[in-house]
């Protein structure tokens, strides 16, 4: 053997990949500088610190949230022997062993349909129904949280009065009472204040109170408004209508501002079906592509084909070009940037070969005017009745529109409001500032709130009443397509609370179950075949053939809206939702506030997002805090530097600055509720920025395990994906270990990147299935969160506009596993059928199996998080999977359990384990089904098939580590790609 020296540059060359591509996650170049060192302290504290500091109470109160399922001393665990179970449970179940119900939660107003898994009476995870239209067995993140709500100790449990402890009886003779006064005036100064919903039962009822009470009204508060597509449906329909894309159908679509893809009510069902779409072109099958311009990343733009930077007044210039080259009449030439030009003409171009199956969505934070002239491009393409359709809107309409509150606010300014009963919402925290409501409500004789928390508004009313959780009650709503889903409970309630409807009947000093109250609203609609309906609906998990109609409406005025005034200088403020705790719905919820957000990877308070331009010009680095003003409004919050940023555009999110007692979001980020203002509630022009010299914590994943530079992501071009080629067999490097025996069956997993678009339902899903424990914000900023699955975000390109790319990454479930070598104890073993397992009684601590470990996706426990747990908390989580004592590294197990089950159905049934019958946690819940999981040994199975396609590869092959898991390439189209290039 001839020893020949190794050349330095010849061995990175070969690690970095073979793309000569460039990937990266943070925008600091690392290097023995200065920079890197102030980079370094502030990213890594610990490491400059000399330890891990934390506030103990502060995580035991997080910890109360996360660890209180089922573990209640005031839960007594018991069904509801009303609800019926199932009608065909996932194969996956031994039956006598977990009941499953079909239900739903709600979100945004709307049903999110699931199967609920409950073990004796005990709810333990949430999937998707498989059999809804809408879901087709997949949910989001926020519903995959819903069920930690459920156990959330920090939900009010008693009805209060002036702050104190009261009971019910009180609270029914003081509303007994009001209502006989009300019948004697026609409920003269009564209101009604609800959230968005879309409850028929809770609509009969509040139609009935409001012909019992003529004098009365009734309003929405609605955090996040869709007022401009309501306006511009009035004005072009002459009725407001709910749009209801076909994703599915559509070749081309252009995005202006509009996150479809992004987290809301709507995104399981937008994501299925643009998943759907975007196969048929891995198939060859017709094309799929998407056009995004927006002034602030987004899920959607991060998986565009062709993507601009533009500010959120340009939208309209951009879209007034795009009808005027597809053929609109009545629009004039407008100005636009080189960039702009290149890539409206990309689009036209796209649109005009599409014709009927393109589509174009304006963002719901844009006006009537832009709303309108969308709708007339799209009928001058042909797409409605084709790619988009409409229906009479999901969720109740209040009488007096999307500017309701501003209608109650004004009222009860000015003496005409005596009577507020707040329903399952927040105002004093989710209006507008400039509504000041906690000014007007003091001016409110007897205020009303129900609710599941003390919340802001509670706090200032004489009347507190506690609501039961979705998944404890009896109701209806309609998903998102407008079919009708029947709520069931899972479990009786845990404490002394009461469902919407039950609360609702007591004001009008009435009392009956939230069971009749429902049964009363179908029996009306289904007469003499009630019985037989009413168990289909609770069997199935909701009411067939109920889907609302689809419309196409008449246009009855073409006039092309006159243009946008040209916008002010400075800088641009645009206001969106939160990823994780939405609107402020889910601040209490711990899982929903440790998942690190797709774009960010911040978990546990919000930041203020400039672009870095903005950044370079006014020397401003992450976690500097700035004071932000927006007239006579400002917050104070950390910045954080977004590449792929419009230069003078400023995002914040809602959700935060909440201050609420004994709350894990109490003193968390700032409240951008104080920003807004209710005619404008999206976008401020002219605000202003200063520093205030002072850096503050931001609790980010995004540069934790991170390794730039290498080609983690792999693309491929449209033309490559010729469904007739046949793949040369994949020849093995050599190793110095010898072989393993592949057996029969062997698992593995197989995850596409051309369809996963960063949500995170995965990872909320895996926290869900296997007892993960939050940390609190601390120690996520320490790098010791314990999430089993990551999602890293790669950006390439210029800073300025550059691409994004999402990859999650689980344990890969090597062949030949460094940690396994490097376990000295043995605890890290590989099983017959090829996984990766961990023997936490041999576990003593040393890590050397993630040193070992090239992925990093192993996670050490730190704390004993689980230990001084009461005895009930201790046998609350799913049973079967172990709860894990500190000092040990734990890790994906490909959902080993879930395996287990299977496999002993099998063996009763005396037969083998059949492709699919197995679905992990993180396959189940992805709403793309961009995870594929199955039998490698088996070359027919639907993961090996993948595996053997084109587009497969594995991470850091030149490990050699053989992982079980690969990933499919993105798919990029190099002739948009050059285009953008040129702009």
């Amino acid at each position: 053997m001839i020893d020949r020296p190794v050349q330095k540059d010849t061995v990175h060359e070969r690690l970095i990949g073979k793309t000569g591509r460039h990937f990266w996650r943070a925008l600091e170049e690392l290097a023995d500088t200065e920079e890197f060192h102030r980079f370094s302290r502030r990213e890594f504290p610990m490491m400059h610190r000399g330890g891990i500091t934390f506030d103990r109470r502060t995580l035991l109160k997080i910890m109360a949230a996360s660890l209180a399922l089922s573990g209640l001393s005031a839960c007594k665990g018991e069904e509801d022997e009303e609800a019926l179970p199932y009608v065909q449970a996932p194969e996956r179940v031994s039956v006598g062993v977990a009941k499953w119900f079909a239900t739903a939660a709600t979100f945004g107003g709307y049903a999110q349909p699931t199967l609920g898994k409950t073990f004796t009476g005990r709810p333990v995870k949430l999937e998707g129904n498989p059999d809804h239209p809408v879901c087709g067995g997949a949910t989001d993140a926020f519903t995959q949280a819903s069920l930690l709500g459920l156990y959330d100790p920090g939900r009010s449990q008693t009805p209060l009065h002036l702050g104190k402890p009261a009971d019910w009886n009180a609270f029914d003779a003081e509303m007994a009472a009001k209502a006989d006064e009300l019948d004697k005036t026609g409920g003269e100064g009564f209101r009604l204040l609800t959230a968005p919903f879309s409850s028929p039962t809770l609509r009969r009822q509040i139609e009935a109170m409001m012909q019992r009470w003529p004098r009365a009204r009734w309003h929405i508060c609605d955090p996040l408004p869709e007022t401009g597509r309501w306006n511009a449906t009035q004005h072009i329909f002459g009725r407001p209508l709910e749009f209801q894309p076909a994703f599915a159908a559509a070749e081309t679509i252009v995005s202006l501002d509009d996150d479809f893809l992004g987290p809301g009510p709507r995104q399981t069902s937008y994501a299925r079906a643009f998943a759907d779409r975007r196969r048929l072109r891995q198939h060859m099958q017709g094309a799929s592509r998407l056009f995004v311009a927006e002034p602030t990343p987004s899920a959607t733009g991060a998986v565009a084909d062709m993507h601009l930077v533009a500010s959120h007044s340009g939208m309209d210039r951009l879209l007034r070009a795009i009808g005027a080259r597809i053929g609109l009449k009545g629009l004039a030439d407008v100005s636009l940037a080189d960039h702009e030009r290149q890539w409206v003409i990309g689009v036209s171009t796209a649109l005009q070969a599409s014709k009927a199956n393109a589509l174009v969505l304006v963002g719901v934070h844009h006006g009537d005017d832009l709303q309108a002239l969308a709708l007339l491009i799209n009928e001058r393409l042909g797409s409605l009745g084709n790619t988009l359709h409409f229906s009479e809107p999901v969720n109740a309409q209040a009488p007096d529109g999307p500017r309701s509150l501003d209608v109650l606010v004004t009222d009860m300014n000015d003496g005409k409001v005596s009577t507020l009963t707040v329903i399952g919402s927040d105002p004093a925290y989710f209006a507008p500032g400039d509504l000041a409501f906690r000014d007007a409500l003091q001016k409110v004789k007897l205020r009303v709130h129900a609710g599941l928390y003390v919340d802001e508004t509670a706090s200032l009313s004489h009347w507190h009443v506690p609501l039961q959780h979705d998944l404890e009650s009896w109701s209806d709503a309609r998903a998102v397509d407008g079919s009708v889903t029947l709520i069931q409970p899972l479990v009786r309630p845990f404490y002394a609370v009461r469902a919407a409807h039950v609360v609702l009947e007591a004001m009008m000093g009435r009392a009956l179950s939230d069971r009749d109250l429902v049964q009363q609203t179908w029996r009306a609609a289904w007469d003499g075949e009630f019985d037989e309906r009413w168990r289909d609906a609770l069997y199935r998990g909701f009411v067939s053939d109920s889907a609302a109609p689809s419309l196409i409406p008449t246009i009855l005025d073409r006039a092309v809206p006159p243009a946008a005034p040209d916008a002010p200088s400075g800088l641009s403020l645009v206001i969106r939702p939160d990823a994780g705790v939405w609107d402020g719905t889910l601040s209490e919820n711990a899982w929903a506030q440790e998942t690190p957000r797709p774009l960010t990877k911040i978990a546990w308070g919000n930041v203020i997002l400039i672009s870095p331009q903005l950044a370079s010009e006014r020397k401003l680095e992450n976690g500097a805090e700035v004071k932000l003003t927006a007239g006579d409004a400002s917050i104070h919050g950390p910045v954080w530097i977004m590449p792929g940023q419009e230069a003078n555009t400023i995002a914040i999110t809602l959700g935060y600055g909440r201050k609420l007692k004994d709350s894990i979001a109490d003193g968390l980020g700032y409240d951008a509720y104080g920003l807004r203002r209710s005619a404008t509630p999206w976008h401020i022009a002219g605000v202003t920025i200063e520093p205030t010299d002072k850096m503050l914590q931001v609790a980010t994943t995004q540069l934790h395990q991170a390794i730039d530079g290498f080609d983690f992501i792999r693309t491929v071009e449209v033309g490559q994906l010729d469904p007739h080629s046949r793949p040369d067999q994949k020849q093995k490097p050599p190793s110095l270990y010898p072989d393993r025996p592949i057996s029969d069956p062997s698992w593995g997993m197989s995850i596409d990147l051309d369809l996963c678009i960063g949500c995170n339902a995965c990872v909320t899903a895996c926290q869900a299935e296997n007892n993960i424990p939050v940390v609190g914000k601390e120690l996520v900023a320490e790098g010791r969160q314990m999430h089993w699955l990551r999602i890293d975000h790669y950006h390439e390109g210029d800073a300025t506009a550059s691409k994004s790319y999402f990859q999650p990454v689980p344990c890969m479930h090597c062949e030949q596993a460094p940690c396994e070598m490097g376990c000295p104890v043995n605890a890290a073993v590989h099983s017959i059928d090829g996984l990766n397992l961990q023997i936490y009684n041999r576990c003593i601590g040393t890590r050397t199996c993630s040193s070992y470990c090239p992925y990093k996706v192993r996670r050490f426990n730190w704390f004993d998080f689980t230990g001084d747990d009461a005895e009930q908390i201790q046998a609350m989580r799913n049973p079967d999977v172990t709860v894990r004592s500190r000092g040990v590294m734990e890790k994906c197990t490909y959902c080993v359990q879930r395996i287990a089950e299977a496999r002993i159905v099998a063996d009763k049934e005396g037969r083998p384990m059949h492709d699919g019958e197995i679905v992990t946690a993180c396959q189940q819940v992805c709403p793309t089904q961009a995870i594929t999981f199955g039998n490698v040994a088996d070359p027919n199975s639907g993961v090996s098939r993948l595996k053997a396609g084109l587009r497969d590869y594995s991470l850091l092959e030149e490990a050699n580590t053989r992982p079980r898991t690969t990933y499919l390439a993105r798919i990029e189209d190099p002739s948009l790609a050059k285009t953008e290039a040129a702009g």
